[in-house]
């Protein structure tokens, strides 16, 4: 049985504080799986719009490096405001305990760049404790296997073939109160073939919203030799999503990519493979990269872990994406 140490942060929205009993429960199920877990002093804070100042949410990021018994770091959900506490950190003394595995998604795509851009660390987009890990009865097997493949595996070069979800649910449930069965879940399509071929990259996974932030600052990872994943959730739609790949195109970042795949868009998006085809060809015009569409990763359940910088490939022939953890 697992006996990391396991310490969760909330790097932006208070909704932790709101919801208690499902944050009880995310973390009553990671210590009956054998994790020790340690919650930092403003996990359930409240200030305005964001779980504690910049100054205190940096400053639980930063105890939580320096603590030596946490091996994994995990944020409680994302929200808007991560960027604030960046310039916060101190990224040498963090790079001088980067022995840690930071998860997220959503936007914690803030600090899974910046940890890995400026101190080394290694990060995952990856499940987080109120969506994921607090599912109601508990979490989702095929979220809760991809995590401990990628945490348990990272750094050993083993090769990762990333599964398929034979189902997946868009279902909410209000936490707290409605949350008390499991949700609705509905057949899966298999991954879809926006453009074919063969392509091998550095795996940058990010919400492409909160990505956009980082643009033009010191936390914007390379993009150069890249195959990126990207997602977004339902407050997007095509214009949206066309409007960042074209920001990207014009500041020159994605130039020499090797592939894109996206995550599954919510229905209320109405983001699907022809309205990518079209998204792609506005931005591209002509381009050669293969592209692949629906898998589960960001804001869908199941949900991947997706490790940041790893290699990966990807090939549209036999419908494989392997990531050399």
């Amino acid at each position: 049985m697992n006996k990391d140490y396991i310490g969760i942060v909330s790097p932006s929205s208070p909704v932790a504080a709101f919801c208690p009993k499902r944050l009880i429960r995310g973390v009553e199920f990671l210590e009956q799986e054998g994790f020790h877990v340690l919650s930092s002093k403003n996990v359930s804070a409240v200030s305005g719009f964001t779980a504690g100042s910049a100054k205190d949410r940096a400053k639980d990021i930063m105890d939580m490096f320096t603590d030596k018994r946490v091996k994994i770091i995990i944020a409680t959900i994302g929200g808007y405001n991560t960027n604030d506490l960046l310039e916060h950190l101190d990224y040498e003394l963090i790079a001088k305990n980067n022995d840690k595995i930071f998860v997220g998604y959503s936007d914690s795509t803030i600090l899974l760049h910046a940890l890995n851009v400026r101190s080394g660390v290694r990060t995952v987009m990856g499940p987080m404790i109120l969506p994921q890990f607090a599912e109601f009865p508990k979490m989702q097997q095929f979220s809760y296997d991809s995590f401990l493949e990628v945490i348990n595996n990272l750094g050993t070069g083993k090769i990762y073939q990333v599964p398929f979800s034979d189902e997946y649910t868009e279902e909410m449930l209000a936490w707290d109160t409605d949350d008390i069965r499991a949700r609705e879940m509905v057949k899966n399509e298999n991954w879809q073939v926006i453009s074919p071929g063969k392509a091998t990259g550095r795996l940058i996974p990010a919400n492409l919203n909160t990505l956009n932030e980082l643009v033009g600052t010191a936390y914007m990872p390379k993009l150069d030799g890249s195959i990126l994943f990207l997602e977004d959730d339902s407050d997007e739609e095509p214009a949206t999503i066309q409007r960042m790949l074209i920001h990207f195109k014009q500041a020159g970042l994605v130039d020499n990519i090797k592939g894109i795949v996206f995550g599954r868009f919510q229905q209320k998006s109405e983001i699907g493979v022809d309205n990518l085809k079209l998204i792609l060809k506005n931005v591209f015009e002509e381009y050669t990269f293969p592209v692949i569409f629906n898998l589960d990763f960001g804001h869908t359940d199941p949900i991947l872990s997706l490790p940041v910088g790893n290699i990966v490939n990807i090939d549209t022939d036999y419908l494989t994406v392997e990531i050399e953890l």
